[in-house]
């Protein structure tokens, strides 16, 4: 049993242990390899995959037919058997099969693209759920604090009315309401850490009931790191950009194989005969023949209304990517402009929280020593709480505008 308690504890142990350095570039990783929508397009890579080469097959090997057709009586005196043996080879079909691979090819490249791009949103949504855990994790340093500076005061503001020093019962009473008031929040900051943690956990493939600590964030030394952000240049060579060009494709093909129905089929059929009816007996007959011919069918106004709807359908496309591809441009010009705020901003707002870290030390200290009212060193923890806040929100907001803006050159 102790054994058994030993091993436990050393996964619980090793658990935690792993669980430390759960940080950016390990979240962008992970999401690549372990996020289920990832996997789930993945998956479709290989369902594409799988049906370029049934439509290579079907444009290469021509379909075998072995039959065999008989009363029961022939059956049971000759016993089952093949009949006859026959191949279609298709020899001009309009160019039906050739595009319906050309098209299968297009779209495993596009289900390959659509992955890229699924590998970025996720990546985008666990920075998110990253960041937000991080910020309510720092919130809860920061209330810590001041209940423990509201506890001193509440006991030496306790210890002054017992001793009949002229301190009123509600003075006590309100900093203990104070007190109260953050341990609420607190509760309410632990609980948004931990959905915020477990969300990020369900968007990397962990267990739920893993044990993590995040690792601590610097987005200045994040963004030295990274280097110089790109400049805009030809959003038709980005992968948004190729899955937009892949759709005028895949629309041309439909058009030429819907074309493809206005011309009749011609095609050899070889066949080799085994046995022939004759009456009520299977005569073994041996005999190869080949067989030339065609087939067309003409649906009258049908087969043109599908042609037409093809080529409207091509025409939405070609609109749509030239349309978005501007809007690519316009999203890449629109997040260099936000990184370049978020930075300034980002900036500006780190030296506030430390001028208001530094602030709060000295309120902290007048505080202890009766200089400052509650109320007074309440409204520094909180302009701090707030800075804070406010700091963790730009450096999430700046972060992702740089993955975002990046994934779009990707």
């Amino acid at each position: 049993m102790r054994k058994s308690n030993l091993v436990i504890g050393l996964l619980i142990l090793s658990l935690g242990v792993y669980s430390q350095d759960l940080g950016l570039e390990e979240i962008l990783t992970r999401v690549k390899s372990s996020n289920p929508e990832v996997k789930i397009k993945e998956l479709d890579i290989k369902i594409k995959e799988k049906g370029r080469n049934k439509a290579f097959k079907n444009l290469v090997l021509p379909p075998v037919n072995l039959s065999t057709e008989e009363d029961w009586q022939i059956v049971k005196d000759e016993g089952m058997g093949f009949k006859e043996i026959e191949a279609y080879i298709p020899i001009f079909q309009g160019g039906r099969m050739v595009y319906g691979y050309k098209k299968a090819g297009k779209e495993l490249e596009m289900a390959e693209e659509n992955s890229k791009l699924t590998v970025y949103s996720w990546q985008e949504e666990s920075v998110n759920e990253y960041f937000k855990a991080l910020n309510f994790r720092k919130q809860r340093e920061i209330t810590n604090l001041t209940i423990s500076a509201l506890q001193k005061q509440r006991n030496r503001l306790d210890g002054l009315y017992k001793e009949n020093k002229m301190i009123p019962k509600s003075e006590v009473l309100k900093v203990e309401a104070d007190i109260e008031n953050n341990i609420a929040i607190n509760l309410e900051n632990k609980q948004k850490e931990r959905t915020s943690k477990e969300t990020l956990m369900q968007l990397l493939g962990y267990d739920l009931d893993r044990v993590i600590k995040l690792d601590e964030f610097n987005a200045v030394e994040y963004l030295k790191s990274f280097g110089v952000v790109k400049k805009v240049e030809d959003p038709r060579n980005t992968t948004l950009g190729k899955t937009q060009s892949l759709m005028v494709d895949i629309a041309e093909y439909d058009v030429k194989i819907a074309k493809a129905d206005l011309y009749p089929s011609f095609y050899i059929k070889p066949s080799h005969e085994f046995k022939r009816r004759i009456g009520d007996k299977l005569v073994t007959t041996n005999e190869g023949r080949v067989e030339i011919g065609f087939n067309y069918v003409f649906q009258w106004g049908g087969t043109f209304d599908s042609v037409d709807q093809k080529k409207l359908t091509l025409e939405q496309a070609k609109i749509k990517y030239d349309n978005n591809i501007v809007g690519i441009e316009l999203d890449m010009r629109n997040r260099l402009g936000e990184i370049e705020s978020l930075t300034g901003q980002s900036e500006a707002q780190k030296k506030r929280v430390e001028l208001l870290r530094e602030n709060l030390k000295i309120d902290n200290l007048r505080y202890d020593n009766e200089l400052v009212t509650t109320f007074d060193y309440l409204n520094s923890v909180n302009q701090l709480r707030t800075a804070e806040e406010d700091f963790y929100k730009l450096q999430r907001a700046l972060v992702l505008a740089v993955i975002k803006y990046e994934n779009l050159y990707k």
